[in-house]
């Protein structure tokens, strides 16, 4: 597939890297209700070796960390679609009124996505978030960081002292976990309808965290676009920059293994659990930002590495797209009324399993459908709807 001349590939690829990582960690709440999806003690398969092993591979390398690299990424869609220009109003005109049509219309993407497909939804996040992002998108890079970097450690903060103060006695959340996913379980075992419902009834319970996550998305979506403007995400950055960068992010990510693997391995105490969540919430962005790293070198680099961002690539030129189908596709072969009917019924390993069968599935497909079209299907309805008529047929 011959990309688009004005496309940088290692934006694609790491959009690409980033859709893909998410689904391995949004597998559990497909097949779960949210009560369990991120459980341990209440899980319903219990803690065996091969359940907990890919547990532990989920929660290590991968929790947090690529929903933190699509957030940055989304950030960095600010400038690229709205163009340099200062802050404009919602009526304006050119680059500044297209980027607000192009939010408002995944604003409505997002409400379907979440109340009509799954719960888990990200788009209206990056909505409401993108609209602050936006008004910020000429800052200078040193802004943009100092603002995102404040509100993380902010963040940081806040969600240190809400586990310290949640920090229940294990039992107790065990017990309200099962009891919780039980009834869920069945009603997404139900018909069509019922598993509308109570998908719909767990996306109503997620909204109260909007305003969190809404913080968490602007600090990341900041970051994100400052280190763009510094040439990290575009490749230019100083292979030493790279390299800080991966140290520190490596150091982070064997930081936060510790009190996993703690957990795994000495009984499963709850202050292991707790330390692991805060630990992996905080850093989360300095492990991020090394997996940038050795992307982009990988994308420097000659022969067998260089084909790593090239295989990644279609992928995340049709992010879009990939993202919503992972969900028509998880549904379809989990909630009841909408395909295979398996909610509930198999264990973490057979989740990953099924994961990696759709990476592949997306990989080939992704590059089937761009060697044929400019752009994913998604895309093309969604620039239809805020830029106008749109091409789609390679010539």
């Amino acid at each position: 597939m011959a990309a688009d001349k004005d496309r940088i590939i290692l934006l694609d690829a790491l959009r690409g890297l980033g859709v893909l990582g998410i689904l391995l960690c949004n597998a559990p709440g497909f097949a779960f209700p949210m009560a369990l999806s991120d459980s341990v003690r209440a899980w319903p398969f219990g803690t065996g070796p091969e359940t907990m092993s890919v547990w532990l591979v989920t929660q290590w390398l991968f929790q947090r960390k690529f929903v933190t690299l699509f957030s940055m990424l989304f950030g960095i869609s600010m400038f690229l679609v709205g163009g340099e220009k200062g802050p404009v109003s919602q009526g304006g005109a050119g680059k500044g009124g297209m980027l607000y049509r192009r939010l408002g219309w995944l604003l409505v993407f997002g409400i379907v996505h979440g109340f009509a497909i799954w719960w888990g939804d990200v788009l209206l996040s990056y909505a409401l978030a993108g609209f602050a992002v936006a008004q910020a998108r000429s800052w200078p890079a040193r802004k943009l960081l100092s603002w995102g970097i404040g509100l993380w450690v902010a963040f940081s903060a806040m969600i240190i002292l809400s586990l310290g103060l949640l920090a229940f006695a294990p039992s107790t959340v065990a017990a309200a976990e099962a009891a919780g996913g039980a009834a869920a379980i069945a009603a997404y075992r139900g018909d069509f309808m019922q598993s509308l419902a109570i998908n719909a009834g767990e996306r109503l319970e997620n909204l109260p965290y909007e305003p969190i996550i809404f913080l968490l998305t602007t600090a990341l979506m900041m970051i994100g676009l400052g280190a763009y403007k510094k040439g990290v995400f575009t490749g230019a950055a100083s292979g030493r920059t790279y390299g800080v960068l991966i140290a520190v992010g490596l150091a982070a990510l064997a930081l936060v293994g510790w009190p996993h693997f703690a957990f795994v391995l000495n009984g499963m105490q709850e202050r292991d659990l707790r330390l692991a969540e805060g630990l992996q919430t905080v850093t989360a962005p300095l492990t991020t930002l090394a997996y940038v790293g050795l992307m982009a070198l990988a994308a420097r680099s000659t022969g067998f590495w260089r084909k790593i961002p090239a295989v990644l690539a279609p992928v995340g030129q049709m992010a879009f797209t990939n993202y919503i189908a992972q969900s028509l596709v998880m549904t379809a072969i989990f909630y009841g009324g909408r395909g295979l009917g398996l909610y509930a019924r198999l264990d973490r390993p057979a989740l990953a399993l099924i994961v990696v069968a759709l990476w592949i599935a997306q990989v080939l497909w992704s590059r089937w459908w761009l060697a044929r079209f400019s752009m994913g299907p998604l895309e093309w309805v969604w620039r239809r709807l805020y830029r106008g008529p749109t091409r789609l047929r390679r010539s």
